[in-house]
């Protein structure tokens, strides 16, 4: 199995962003955030993911007889590089990304399940913004947003903190039409 099947797959993507905020976890943890996932379903998917060194087994602990597990994300192993994706076709560019944009609407729907929903006290937003950019501005933007992430990446969970889910999505607008420099 390629990385892309590991990483798409839905049960081990919901899985793989409850690790999003670089915290270890046990079965257990990842369990209460993923109610809707059946126990022998998260066993088997984390086995897998562990496999194919995507989480990582940080420790092990003795409790009652049994050993419980303690998972990490192996970050450079969930980004997707352009050799992961370059020999895909166009079928499984769309599959993939219509499982993107699913997973996406599910999370907005889950939020929109809130009895109490303030966009701007939440931080929601939606929007689509064209930007005309060079190939060198691009690169440029691409390294600027890059620093942003980082600097916010190390955060952990606190009390004051809610988890976000940023997604972005970049592509031109129309190919045909593409002046380089």
């Amino acid at each position: 199995m390629n990385k892309v099947d590991i990483i798409m797959h839905p049960v081990r993507f919901k899985i793989l962003q409850v690790f999003l905020d670089g915290q270890s976890k046990t079965a257990k943890k990842v369990a209460k955030e993923l109610k809707d996932v059946p126990q022998a379903s998260l066993y088997r998917q984390l086995d897998t993911l562990v496999k194919a060194e995507v989480l990582i087994v940080t420790e092990e602990n003795q409790i009652r007889g049994a050993v419980e597990k303690v998972y990490s994300l192996n970050v450079p192993a969930v980004n997707m590089t352009n050799d992961d994706v370059k020999e895909l076709t166009k079928e499984e560019h769309l599959q993939y990304f219509l499982f993107f944009t699913a997973q996406v609407t599910s999370d907005f729907e889950t939020y929109l399940d809130n009895d109490d929903i303030d966009f701007l006290r939440d931080g929601v937003g939606y929007r689509q913004i064209a930007l005309h950019l060079s190939d060198t501005e691009f690169l440029d933007y691409v390294k600027d947003l890059r620093k942003v992430y980082e600097k916010y990446l190390q955060n952990t969970p606190a009390i004051n903190r809610t988890k976000r889910i940023i997604s972005t999505i970049t592509m031109p607008k129309k190919v045909g039409e593409l002046k380089h420099e």
